[in-house]
């Protein structure tokens, strides 16, 4: 039997031995090509084109005999008397009936049926050993290189499918810690993908992991901000808004933040905000998120471009207010919790010179402890203005 494996460290395997070294680079690049176009026949002249490009035709005409002949030397006759490869004066083809195992093959015929199974995905997850020809080039076959590159784009997008197919037959079985494991896996391929991070959102609800899924969102949002300059979608945004309300009162608050924004500039602001356990600066986040809300653009503006990333770390809703030309890239890492709440307070500062604040606080016993402190702060230093109310 012949087993064929392309991705990663190529391998050829015929009746239990390896025939590698006896085919050589150039005919071991001959059947992949061969195998990528297996529903074709490649003509000659397209082969030598990609093969031996820089040779001269005689020269070339021999090179892919020569290369024909090797295969079919250690690549015998199935048991039906099929050869591997057919062969005529104009052009060249893997032998549809010829039985052989290859990994790309597998891959390509892979489409979503109801009858997958987490042992049927799997075991497709497990033939993604490595790049296409990993560690494979070419010297003077540009076009060749150019069609690895290619084909190796493709196959990682064929990979992206099959996860996604995975995680749909995960979650069918409510296996939700192997959805999150395999989502996360996807996120590394494409990092800004936002449909695989709402899913993921989603799944950690489903799971109980509510906190988790808010924090991932921050994390997702900032992502986005710095590395594209743009928001989440609504889509996101209404996910995290869904589970931040699943854990507050809805009643409550459907009463109270219509009453977050007065009609006269000079009177006060209302802000209702939540609290949710373990999850790092929720409560800050949700108090910048309403001012944000809140027509105070000229306070807003007051803060620096630092100022405004350092907070839009926790909450990326505030980032519109950024310059156009702010390098973003400076902003990738992690900020220090120093800067964060300085730059909130600065915030609850400028505000409050221009109007009065008041900012309750429900299920306070609920907060995060990053949070806890800035509201034990902010009642020492008593900022003009502000009033804090716990309920």
């Amino acid at each position: 039997m012949l087993n064929l494996q392309f991705l990663g460290k190529s391998k050829i395997e015929y009746n239990g031995k390896d025939i590698e070294d006896q085919l050589g680079n150039k005919a071991i690049a001959l059947v992949c090509l061969l195998v990528l176009n297996e529903r074709r026949y490649l003509s000659r002249e397209k082969i030598i084109g990609y093969l031996w490009p820089d040779s001269n035709t005689d020269a070339a005409k021999y090179n892919l005999r020569y290369n024909l002949w090797l295969i079919k030397k250690n690549i015998q006759e199935d048991k039906n008397n099929n050869s591997f490869i057919k062969v005529d004066t104009e052009c060249c083809g893997i032998n549809g009936k010829y039985e052989f195992n290859c990994d790309i093959i597998d891959i390509m015929k892979f489409k979503p049926s109801c009858q997958d199974s987490v042992e049927s995905m799997l075991k497709l997850k497990r033939l993604f050993r490595g790049d296409l020809l990993e560690g494979c080039y070419f010297n003077k076959c540009d076009e060749f290189n150019d069609l690895i590159i290619y084909e190796r784009i493709n196959f990682e997008q064929r990979k992206v499918k099959i996860l996604h197919r995975l995680v749909e037959v995960y979650e069918n079985d409510k296996r939700y810690g192997d959805c999150i494991d395999v989502l996360n896996e996807i996120l590394e391929i494409e990092p800004y993908d936002e449909k695989t991070a709402l899913k993921l959102m989603d799944i950690y609800q489903k799971s109980g992991k509510r906190a988790v899924a808010i924090n991932y969102y921050n994390e997702f949002s900032y992502i986005l901000s710095c590395s594209l300059g743009i928001h989440p979608t609504n889509e996101l945004r209404n996910k995290y808004n869904e589970i931040k309300m699943s854990v507050a009162d809805c009643d409550e608050t459907k009463s109270n933040e219509d009453s977050i924004v007065k009609t006269t500039d000079n009177s006060d602001i209302n802000i209702i905000s939540y609290c949710i356990k373990n999850v790092e600066y929720f409560w800050m986040s949700d108090v910048i998120g309403k001012i944000v809300t809140l027509g105070v653009d000229n306070c807003i503006n007051q803060l620096n471009n630092k100022q405004l990333m350092d907070l839009g770390y926790i909450q990326s809703d505030i980032l519109k207010f950024c310059n156009e030309d702010i390098n973003i890239v400076d902003y990738k890492t992690e900020v220090i919790d120093v800067r964060i709440i300085n730059s909130f307070i600065k915030l609850l500062q400028t505000v409050c010179n221009e109007r009065s604040m008041n900012i309750t606080i429900f299920n306070s016993s609920d907060m995060d402890e990053i949070s806890a402190n800035v509201v034990d702060y902010l009642k020492r230093i008593q900022i003009g203005g502000l009033r804090i109310i716990e309920e």
